[in-house]
């Protein structure tokens, strides 16, 4: 990733900004935090990376990062900014951040960028990523990012059951309880089961934007239509009542990776979405 920061000539007759924002793409395995936000407790990713902002710049800086992923949940790509009221060598930063995070957090890049870029209204849409293991489930590389399911799933009922959830819907009964949602809207632009053998099936889920742990209730929702608890039939009730009881059990946190953001407009959202995912090409019929 291309190393950028914003120039200004000095016989330049504009007046310096009152801020610079820089945009910071990282990745991390959730397991060893509390989350993103930052908490009392101190382990959290925002806590982390605004420590070590702090040691490279000798400045206390605030992060707003692109989704506040829950303890447990993991990130392959996540976007975060902040504003500085100067110039940094981005170069220097980049090496000195990616020194001073802890083990489990990468930092892939570090750029100037548009004084209102914002990592979550700037967004267009995110994709996650849920992954089962249908079986024992031995493989330890894989075990820590997935849900080890021990029975058997009637596959096909529940990607029926994913269909009900495509397009704009009330998702209140996919919400946590906790009050952290104001509004229930949200629009879900398609989702997808890959089955990628060996008993690992992957639940790709790509959206506008996400109630604070939709996508894992979500997922026990379908898990309780793969055991026959529950019916695709089911879940247009279930949305329709508006009520966290009438769905399914939260799935783990381990499970579930964002996998990508996307700032682009719509149609070069899609582009790029099946570029990098060609399996989803039944997504965007239009392109």
């Amino acid at each position: 990733m291309s190393m950028e920061s914003i120039s200004v000539s000095k016989d330049s007759a504009d007046p310096k900004p009152a801020f610079y924002t820089y945009r910071i793409d990282m990745n991390y395995s959730g397991g060893d935090f509390s989350g993103w936000q930052s908490q009392p407790s101190g382990n959290t990713i925002q806590d982390a990376l605004e420590k070590a902002l702090f040691v490279a710049l000798r400045k206390k800086i605030r992060v707003v990062g692109a989704s506040r992923t829950d303890t447990g949940v993991h990130a392959e790509h996540q976007v975060a900014s902040f504003r500085i009221d100067e110039e940094i060598d981005c170069p220097r930063v980049f090496r000195s951040l990616q020194a001073l995070v802890p083990p489990s957090i990468g930092i892939l890049g570090l750029r100037a960028i548009e004084r209102e870029f914002h990592p979550i209204k700037s967004a267009h849409a995110k994709l996650y990523r849920y992954r089962l293991w249908v079986g024992r489930g031995t493989n330890n590389f894989i075990r820590p990012y997935s849900w080890i399911i021990p029975y058997q799933l009637d596959t096909e009922a529940m990607k029926r059951a994913g269909e009900e959830f495509i397009g704009y819907h009330h998702f209140k009964s996919f919400a946590a309880i906790d009050g952290s949602s104001l509004t229930f809207e949200r629009n879900i632009i398609d989702l997808k089961w890959v089955n990628k053998g060996n008993g690992v099936l992957e639940f790709y889920i790509l959206g506008e934007g996400f109630l604070k742990q939709m996508v894992r209730n979500i997922v026990g929702t379908l898990i309780e239509v793969g055991q026959g608890k529950k019916s695709p039939a089911d879940i247009p009730r279930i949305l329709a009542a508006a009520d966290r009881r009438a769905a399914g059990m939260t799935a783990p946190a381990q499970g579930l990776s964002l996998v990508e953001i996307y700032y682009e407009e719509q149609k070069e959202i899609e582009a790029r979405f099946l570029q990098e995912h060609p399996e989803f090409s039944f997504v965007f019929p239009s392109l």
